[in-house]
């Protein structure tokens, strides 16, 4: 199993980053998620993903090589059933990828808890989700206030969760 984080505090990096983050190429998201899964702390080049109470595209993404990347969910924000559940989160894992985010809910909290990947969720539901297959990769997409771009980099803590344009220097 590789580990693809090192330790990284994002107060650090918004401390040492001020230029950064009043030109935008370094942004902070609202701090509306919770914390769930094993690390505490995840970075890597994001993968976008929109879709909306259906999860058939976040099975597909996660059953390829994550490679240290981390995938970011836009669920719209609905709360009515979970877009990632146990067993999507130990593909995950399985399949290296570092984290995962989701502007969504997740399920199986206890199992994901026990998965050794860092997973932000608005928060939980035992629902399943639609099985339709619709949905964008790689599109930008708007979470917490902020446009995330695919390629970007996320850093995550228990402090909060940024998005820059490029990978910082730890």
């Amino acid at each position: 199993m590789k580990t693809y984080m090192a330790a990284f505090a994002t107060a650090e990096a918004c401390d040492s980053n001020t230029a950064l983050l009043a030109s935008g190429e370094l942004r902070a998201l609202e701090p509306i998620f919770k914390i769930y899964g094993q690390r505490r702390s995840f970075s890597g080049p994001i993968v976008t993903l929109k879709v909306f109470e259906d999860n058939v595209l976040v099975r597909q993404l996660l059953e390829t090589r994550g490679e240290g990347r981390v995938l970011v969910i836009d669920g719209g924000g609905s709360k009515r059933c979970a877009l990632v559940g146990g067993n999507l989160a130990q593909s995950a894992q399985n399949m290296g990828w570092s984290g995962i985010v989701v502007n969504g809910c997740i399920r199986d909290v206890d199992e994901i808890n026990a998965c050794d990947i860092g997973v932000r969720a608005l928060g939980s539901n035992p629902l399943k989700s639609n099985k339709k297959a619709i949905g964008e990769k790689h599109a930008p997409i708007s979470i917490a206030g902020t446009l995330i771009r695919d390629g970007e980099w996320l850093y995550a803590d228990s402090d909060g969760i940024l998005i820059s344009k490029m990978e910082l220097s730890i």
